[in-house]
């Protein structure tokens, strides 16, 4: 199981948010507060789709996480995504959706606490 994807080993990497940040602690927490209000929100919107089969919601809706994914540095969590992207758009392999699914949600949601630290960090360096 790729690191970013084992939760007794995940690891949060904000080089690539620091770089886009040009390392303004207030623009990284701006974007962890919208990585933890609205993809638990993207996270029903998907879980809801792949219940009804709407493979075009799934698609465009993991189009809309996986940058954020990129942002908090979980790499294999975003690939995964372009794949269930790919997937819902072309609708193939759709059996492994569900499951796959599944998976970079459980990561999400470990993100969050993880995120809430970082942010603590961030907000008592300013």
């Amino acid at each position: 199981m790729p690191q970013d994807l084992d939760p007794n080993n995940l690891q949060i990497d904000l080089t690539y948010l620091n770089e886009i940040a040009g390392g303004d602690a207030e623009f990284m927490i701006d974007m962890i507060d919208i990585f933890i209000e609205q993809t638990p929100e993207y996270t029903d919107q998907i879980i809801t789709a792949i219940a009804a089969k709407d493979w075009k919601t799934v698609g465009d809706v993991a189009h809309k996480i996986k940058p954020t994914l990129a942002f908090m540095g979980v790499n294999h969590a975003k690939e995964q995504m372009a794949s269930i992207e790919s997937r819902a758009r072309t609708e193939s392999d759709l059996d492994t959706i569900a499951e796959d699914f599944a998976e970079v949600k459980a990561v999400c949601e470990l993100l969050y606490g993880g995120l809430e630290k970082v942010k603590a960090d961030l907000q008592g360096s300013l």
